[in-house]
């Protein structure tokens, strides 16, 4: 009879709801490590954050102290005259002032149309503010290149993290679905394996006439059937495993393909959401989601540059005061004193009549900064749509769980309930081969429902942003 071929024991040690223990668990915190620390992506969104650094230190050369020298001597039938001049100047983007200090000294004669500065017998120090009084000072082009190389690193600090969340967010895809083609192999395999323990048995027994040669056949087409299921879920598993490679790599960056034996022992639970209102979990990802802060500095670089076509169409006022301390040992004449002081004041006023660069400005900006609108209210309105949607996904499959518990511990039952049959040979091998693969496809659709649950899971954790910290995301895979 098949009852002496010991099915029974060899079926209960195929437990479809546990995995092998394993001495090593690939966990999702490996997976995030080895994005963090090596995944290309990521390191070019990094090595942009240094571009940006160095561009914003590069955009602040005019205002940098600047050390200016001049040296002047000629000779000639008519003039003979000598000048030298040494000042420091520096600029200041955050103010309207720049400041200059230096000494200078000449001697001889120089003529009117040469400018050069006769200076007392000594010289003389001098020191000077300059400063723009309605436009420029708040914002020009050297400015604009300041204040906006600044928020262009401010954003990549964004960018780094929406690159994070991105490729974490397809990590986790891939992680998932290498845990559940493992999950289906592995249960794929033992099922194959009772086939095969009972096909030695049943050969064995057909030797010595106890059973007859059709039933062994018949077994055999179920090994055969078996095997064809197994390879296809080896393949199935292999380009999971290939696929999740791109993001699992050791200490020396290279990619490794995880193997069946580091499969995690347990199947994780599935999960719902908290009763939270909408708009409050639409605020919390607005605060997250990398590019909700990246289109707030690309509105504030607009804002720049509104100040700046603003600015063109100002007049200029531009005032220069220069405090001179004069020093001289002769009088050049009877009315030149000794080392005297003096302020010098210049004022400088123009005035744009035509100014179409400054309206052309204004408009292009006005439109960038409507349409940079347009598309932040676009994402705010799919992230709300989405969210909706993956509410419901997630508290579906969360509810599907318990029917799909149920169908699995159903089938349980029959499978060991044909058993018995077998043993009192009220059955026969057809309907014990069909309950076993109804057993393995109950098991199947309970994992696929949590396949279904956490693959909402993840789309809702990147609509959140949550998937830039995997950990914290998922602490049942760590």
């Amino acid at each position: 009879m098949i009852s002496n071929m010991h099915i029974k024991k060899y079926f209960y040690a195929f437990t479809l709801l546990s995995s092998v223990a394993n001495a090593y668990e690939l966990k999702a915190s490996r997976i995030e490590s080895s994005i963090n620390g090596c995944y290309p992506k990521v390191l070019n969104a990094v090595i942009q954050q240094e571009l940006n650094s160095a561009k914003a230190k590069k955009s602040e050369a005019p205002f940098d102290t600047r050390l200016d020298s001049d040296s002047v001597q000629r000779q000639g039938s008519t003039y003979n005259t000598t000048y030298q001049k040494i000042a420091l100047e520096k600029r200041f983007y955050a103010s309207p002032v720049s400041a200059y200090a230096g000494y200078d000294i000449s001697g001889g004669y120089t003529p009117q149309y040469d400018s050069a500065q006769i200076t007392s017998t000594l010289g003389r120090q001098f020191v000077g503010l300059k400063m723009n009084l309605l436009s420029g000072f708040t914002m020009d082009e050297e400015r604009l290149n300041v204040y906006n190389s600044i928020l262009d690193k401010e954003k990549s600090d964004y960018e780094i993290e929406l690159s994070k969340l991105l490729v974490k967010t397809e990590a986790m895809k891939a992680y998932l679905a290498w845990i559940m083609a493992g999950s289906e192999l592995t249960s794929y395999e033992r099922l194959l394996k009772i086939a095969e323990t009972r096909q030695a048995a049943m050969e064995k027994r057909l030797k010595s006439g106890d059973v007859a040669e059709i039933a062994v056949k018949e077994n055999y087409n179920n090994v055969l059937k078996r095997r064809v299921k197994v390879m296809s879920s080896q393949d199935y598993f292999n380009k999971a495993s290939q696929y999740l490679s791109l993001y699992y790599r050791d200490s020396q960056c290279n990619t490794i393909v995880p193997s069946q034996n580091v499969l995690p022992h347990n199947l994780p639970r599935v999960k719902k959401l908290p009763d939270i209102p909408i708009v409050k979990e639409v605020n919390e990802a607005v605060q997250n989601r990398p590019e909700f802060k990246i289109i707030q500095t690309q509105l504030q670089q607009i804002i720049n540059q509104q100040k700046l076509a603003g600015n063109y169409l100002l007049p200029k006022l531009n005032l220069a005061l220069q405090y001179n301390q004069n020093n001289s040992d002769t009088a050049t004449s009877y009315y030149f004193q000794l080392n005297q002081q003096e302020v010098v004041g210049k004022l400088q006023f123009s005035l744009p009549l035509d100014r179409s660069y400054g309206k052309g400005m204004s408009a292009e900006t006005d439109a960038s900064y409507r349409k940079l609108l347009n598309d932040r209210q676009l994402l705010l309105e799919q992230l709300k749509s989405q969210i909706e949607t993956l509410h419901y996904s997630i508290s579906a499959t969360a509810n599907q769980v318990d029917l799909s518990k149920s169908s699995n511990q159903l089938a349980q039952d029959l499978l060991s309930a044909e058993n018995k049959r077998i043993n009192n040979g009220d059955s026969n091998l057809f309907m014990l081969n069909l309950r076993e693969d109804n057993a393995i496809n109950a098991y199947l659709d309970y994992i696929n429902v949590i396949n279904n649950n956490y693959q909402a899971l993840i789309e809702y954790n990147f609509l959140t942003g949550n998937n830039i910290s995997i950990l914290k995301a998922y602490p049942e895979f760590n």
